[in-house]
């Protein structure tokens, strides 16, 4: 028997239609693919097969109950006016697929604890300057990596094979383990904004708080905590340009703009000059692709866990057979994560086991 809210799970994952996939799926109507999500019907062996092989995953993930239900919790978008409910349910359900393999993968390993500030309705400067003092960075350096920095302190992040052009991420409690999910093609500098701006509804907000204000909160905590004001007005330029502030934003891992807007709000430069420079930004097509490297971080604790299940040698093969994919999906989710190469060079000073650079996932001890 399969379960249909796998079935729902994978053509929403790919913003599929059930008459779109009925198309596809010879023997199979819009009418049939209604009844089998809802738990009414069974496809034959045949369609059982040919559902598994548009979608990259085997029959037998189609045989597993279904897994956790993950909500999001307001969702970072880069244009949030016009995010779709289709694209944002698509996220949700690849955020379910990776999350639900990295909770098999963890029931044999202990989990480092949720130990960053929980702030609710508090000062989002504030709670950036606490933020930033448990996660072991001082108040005027730039951070020199982030991601793998709250991995440390007990958040799950995990890297989505996904991409949605008004959205870069979005951020959920699971019972008490906040999640992160990224997705895929995001430039360095607004993955780390996008990191940081969901840490701050993680800190600051209520699960399922929503609105204008509670997104403004968390943009604040974002600039906080990777451009502490007082840092900032000791390093920009009496007169800053924009080749000045690229030089910063290589420096510090945020984009242009947001080093305009910091600026302005710490009155370093007035209204008119900002307008100048994002007059400058957006004449030189530098809305989408600004110039000036910031690392491309990614998430590391899934491809360790399965290093530790799998050994170091991680067979792909076995990794698919486990996760109930095809060996292709499991390559696509394995490249959002890093590999130890892959990691800071920088030491890891964390709430976790100093002088480490990797995650510390341990067995538990059979009694």
């Amino acid at each position: 028997m399969i379960y249909g809210e796998r079935v729902k799970q994978v053509r929403e994952m790919h913003q599929v239609t059930q008459n779109e996939l009925a198309q596809v799926v010879p023997g199979l109507s819009q009418y049939q693919l209604s009844r089998i999500e809802k738990g009414t019907a069974q496809p034959d062996e045949e369609s059982e097969a040919l559902l598994a092989a548009t979608f990259g995953v085997s029959v037998d993930f189609f045989r597993r109950p279904p897994g956790v239900d993950l909500q999001a919790l307001s969702p970072q978008l880069r244009a949030r006016s016009r995010l779709t409910q289709r694209s944002k349910t698509a996220a949700i359900q690849w955020a379910k697929l990776v999350y639900e393999e990295y909770r098999n993968l963890s029931s044999s390993a202990r989990n480092i604890p949720f130990q960053l500030p929980v702030m609710r309705g508090g000062n989002p400067e504030e709670a950036a300057a606490k933020t930033r003092e448990i996660l072991g960075f001082t108040p005027d350096e730039p951070l020199p990596y982030l991601i793998l920095a709250i991995e440390r302190a007990g958040v799950t992040v995990l890297g989505l094979p996904y991409k949605a052009e008004n959205l870069d991420g979005f951020c959920a409690w699971q019972c008490e383990e906040p999640v992160v999910a990224i997705l895929s093609g995001v430039p360095g500098d607004r993955i780390r904004f996008t990191v940081a701006h969901e840490l701050g509804h993680l800190v600051l907000h209520e699960p399922g708080q929503t609105g204008s204000a509670i997104e403004s909160e968390a943009d604040t905590f974002a600039s906080e905590l990777l451009t502490p004001r007082s840092a900032l007005r000791k390093v920009l330029p009496a007169h800053p340009t924009l080749n000045s502030l690229a030089m910063l934003k290589t420096q510090w891992g945020v984009s242009i703009k947001s080093l305009v807007r910091t600026a302005r709000e710490i009155g370093a430069i007035d209204q008119e000059r900002a307008i100048s420079l994002y007059k400058q930004i957006s004449a030189r097509g530098w809305n989408k692709q600004e110039p000036g490297h910031v690392p491309q971080e990614k998430p590391r604790a899934l491809r360790k866990l399965m290093e530790i299940h799998y050994g170091a040698g991680l067979s792909v093969s076995a990794a698919a057979r486990g996760a109930g994919w095809s060996e292709e999906l499991t390559m696509q989710v394995l490249d959002q994560h890093a590999k130890a190469d892959e990691l800071p060079h920088a030491p890891v000073r964390s709430v976790s086991e100093p002088g480490s650079n990797v995650i510390q996932l341990r067995r538990r001890v059979a009694l």
